[in-house]
């Protein structure tokens, strides 16, 4: 009997009214001509603290909360969740190829026979992939991670030697010319640089498209936070009204108001090409979030700090013990060191550090995990008038401490719990249209289409018991 056949794509933090507005304002996209093909179904993530999709998605990955699996920053040690391994891991331990590209909290590529590819995510702690043909793709993709920095950095020369590199890894020539139409754009219209991240969306498709030319594995999933990036940017320019505001007339705001439209534009023609191959290869396909974004104010802007010069800190505390600066989401940065006692040490350091008022400039979110730590960067209205902080009581400037100010687009758009679904195939659930389901309830769903059983620990699947003889054998 032929076996059960998925494809994921996790389109981060889309919730529903952004689909619906999409759908409004492009009643000729592929979504807007065939949403009513798909079962709709609505996430809710009862994950504790704030959200974020580093813990959001694990909870999605591996069925629970993230109170038990305990991932709550980038590039810190899983290994504290071994106890809930992945939908990765249990399929291919099962007997079922697998193939994934992007997935947060992915790192390090498994090698496993029934692993046919795998691409960790854009904040992986190196390029490894499976297979190493991708390396040079991941390369590039780290790198615009790494030098994003949360502004947009400058073009050079030794970047189109990396984007040459692009085409050993799968990228096509149309998505080169998309990269040079992005970068003419910039020239003629400034505001098109905040539009630049979305670059990587179309690089890591060609990536996953070459991936499964040459592998067909049972399970797919690839994920892609271009649609998110620009959400928290510029919701306010889609959604005046969440701000009590009309439209504004200035350009900066007429091209923002069409931002989440054009980020949405590559998600449809992405979604699009996925349902035919679905449809010629026997794929059943999910469309998921893991949560959305609803409006937010925040409030005047205070420009905002960074760390730019790790050797400078080090100096300035008096560190001399090895510490690695791993990909993070500013303002978050993820340190790595070679024992619990360097980092206990660094982190009682770098406490003392603070605005005039006292205030942190460096903030512990979570406990450290193994020798991991992940810290938060503090800006203040006195940081940025001073141009100065104090370690120990002893003033310093900024640049002394290897920290610079910046401004960038305020936040308008944050994290709330619900997230969507959308399905087609033949093992939909027959559910009403967007009823809630708790997002542990993936993880058990998608074993139970391979007929696989849940563990104990695992919610029951939403449709346990339409499945009675129908699961995938």
């Amino acid at each position: 009997m032929s076996a059960c056949k998925l494809l994921c794509y996790e389109l981060n933090e889309v919730p529903w009214r952004v689909i619906d507005f999409y759908i409004s304002h492009k009643p000729h996209s592929f979504l807007a001509h065939n949403i009513n093909q798909f079962k709709q179904i609505t996430t809710f993530t009862r994950d504790s603290g704030e959200l974020h999709p580093w813990s959001t998605w694990p909870t999605i990955h591996r069925g629970v909360t993230n109170d038990k699996h305990k991932i709550h920053f980038i590039n810190q040690d899983l290994s504290i969740a071994d106890d809930y391994p992945p939908i990765w891991d249990i399929l291919a331990q099962s007997g079922i190829s697998v193939g994934i590209v992007g997935l947060l909290q992915s790192h390090p590529p498994q090698s496993h026979p029934n692993i046919k590819f795998h691409i960790p995510d854009t904040f992986a702690a190196n390029a490894q992939t499976i297979p190493t043909k991708y390396e040079a793709f991941q390369k590039i993709n780290l790198m615009m991670t790494g030098e994003n920095k949360a502004t947009q950095s400058k073009i050079r020369l030794r970047d189109s030697i990396y984007i040459a590199n692009l085409l050993k890894s799968g990228v096509s020539l149309k998505s080169c010319f998309l990269i040079a139409q992005q970068l003419l754009n910039e020239v003629t219209n400034p505001n098109s640089k905040s539009l630049r991240p979305m670059i990587q969306a179309y690089l890591a498709f060609d990536v996953l498209k070459d991936c499964l030319k040459h592998h067909n594995p049972s399970f797919v999933s690839f994920f892609t936070n271009h649609v998110a990036g620009i959400m928290h940017r510029y919701w306010k320019y889609s959604f005046p009204e969440d701000f009590d505001e009309l439209g504004q007339d200035d350009n900066f705001s007429k091209f923002h108001s069409q931002s989440i439209l054009k980020a949405m534009d590559i998600a449809d023609e992405q979604i699009h090409w996925l349902y035919q191959f679905c449809q010629r290869n026997d794929y059943e396909l999910l469309i998921l979030s893991s949560m959305g974004q609803e409006a937010v104010n925040r409030g005047d802007y205070i420009p905002e700090l960074k760390l730019v010069h790790l050797s400078a800190l080090l100096k300035l505390i008096d560190f001399k013990p090895k510490v690695i600066v791993n990909l993070a989401m500013h303002p978050d940065i993820a340190f790595e060191f070679e024992s619990g006692e360097d980092l206990t040490i660094f982190l009682s350091s770098v406490n003392q550090l603070t605005d005039r008022d006292g205030n942190p400039v460096l903030k512990l979110r979570y406990s450290p995990i193994g020798e991991t730590l992940n810290l938060s960067i503090c800006s203040s209205k006195s940081l940025v008038e001073d141009q100065c902080l104090y370690f120990k009581n002893s003033k310093v400037s900024l640049s002394d401490a290897g920290f610079e100010t910046f401004s960038r687009d305020q936040g308008t758009g944050y994290h709330q719990p619900e997230g969507i679904v959308l399905w087609h195939g033949r093992h939909a659930p027959d559910l009403p249209r967007r009823m809630v389901i708790d997002s542990c309830q993936v993880l058990p769903t998608i074993l139970e289409l391979y007929n696989f059983p849940r563990e104990q620990y695992m919610m029951s699947s939403i449709f346990q018991k339409q499945f009675d003889s129908a699961v995938c054998q």
